[in-house]
């Protein structure tokens, strides 16, 4: 009875991932429609910014043939391109930035929905997921399957607090703009600068953001480049010191590999961002014979490790449990973690090599 409920439980999972992975489709549909449509009238733009200039340079050289009139009205009509373009451009670059976080949840979908799929299999078949004859792959099922909630709700805070909020401010400037254009265009022009550049660090958190959701870069060129990346954004940000090291990695692995090495690593990494008070971390990846050796050792302020397996609040808020799994369950591995009070952290995986 337990698993038919475990089955029953999974396969709704996986009927709701599909309604979103398809929700998500369409989305990303018409949100390409809109990048083409705004990479349409940037260009527009950008060809009426070039006659405009090249209307204002004759001007210039020939600035005795013009009347007062006709000069303040090239001028007025050049900066009223300009902003029209910098508006337009800041505005597709927004709308590009929404397709690719989309296509990044897509592929995290698609491979929710593969998983699911898979055990699913599995339990039907007879064969490694037997709910009711083998109740760690049942609650390694379930962790799953919450662990994917939790990271629902986790990206639907962080879009709300992050480029959500931000992008709510930034219509409320713009709209500022606009009333001043027609009563003080000085100060209109001084609002469209700190507009701008409100936009480019919207932009670039949104682009943080996608990054740590899914690095295009996994997909693209691998986990070595990705990790490279990854370390030196974080390093940046931080202010930590990430000496990575990276040995007889010269092939790609399967993509489910990828990912889950690199969320393992991003989780290892953002706890002694969090809670580690480190300054350096060495961060090894090293593949011998048929085994992956990953390890992460910090110089931070450390812990006491009984404690906080002992408490399900401290595993929950140091990830310790979703590594474990990402190792254990998902990569048939092995993980380890040592750390004492002054003695800073060192969190190791054995992973065998598909």
């Amino acid at each position: 009875m337990a698993g038919d409920d475990l089955m029953q439980k999974i396969e709704r999972a996986r009927d709701t991932y599909r309604e979103e992975q398809e929700r998500t489709r369409r989305e990303i549909s018409e949100v390409e429609t809109l990048v083409r449509q705004g990479s349409g009238e940037v260009e527009k733009l950008g060809q009426r910014e070039l006659s405009v200039s090249n209307r204002v340079r004759d001007l210039e050289v020939n600035i005795d043939k013009y009347s007062k009139e006709e000069i303040k009205n090239f001028f007025a009509a050049a900066q009223e391109v300009q902003m029209r373009l910098q508006i337009m451009r800041a505005q597709l670059e927004q709308v590009q930035s929404r397709r690719d976080m989309l296509k990044a949840r897509q592929a995290q979908l698609g491979e929710v929905v593969e998983l699911l799929d898979a055990v699913s299999g599995m339990m039907r078949s007879g064969g490694a997921g037997r709910g009711s004859e083998d109740p760690d792959t049942a609650t390694m099922i379930a962790n799953i399957i919450q662990s994917q909630e939790n990271e629902r709700l986790r990206i639907s805070l962080q879009m709300h607090d992050g480029p959500a909020q931000s992008m709510s401010n930034l219509v409320l400037r713009a709209e500022i703009c606009q009333r001043l254009i027609d009563r003080d265009l000085d100060q209109a022009r001084s609002e469209l600068i700190g507009l701008k550049t409100a936009i480019n660090t919207t932009l670039q958190d949104t682009r943080r953001f996608i990054f740590d959701l899914r690095p295009m870069t996994l997909d693209d060129l691998g986990l070595v480049p990705t990790l490279r990346r990854y370390t030196t954004q974080i390093g940046e940000k931080s202010g930590l010191e990430i000496n990575l090291m990276i040995q007889n990695m010269d092939q790609r692995l399967p993509r489910h590999y990828e990912v889950t090495i690199f969320r393992f690593v991003q989780e290892a990494l953002n706890n002694v961002v969090r809670h580690a008070n480190a300054k350096q971390v060495r961060l090894l990846l090293d593949v011998t014979g048929s085994t992956l050796q990953i390890l992460i050792e910090d110089d931070g302020s450390g812990f006491h490790v009984n404690d906080v397996l002992a408490s399900a609040n401290a595993r929950k808020n140091m990830g310790i449990a979703g590594m474990r799994q990402q190792v254990e369950a998902l990569l048939r591995g092995e993980f380890g973690i040592e750390s004492a009070i002054g003695r800073g952290t060192r969190i190791a995986a054995t992973i065998p090599m598909p």
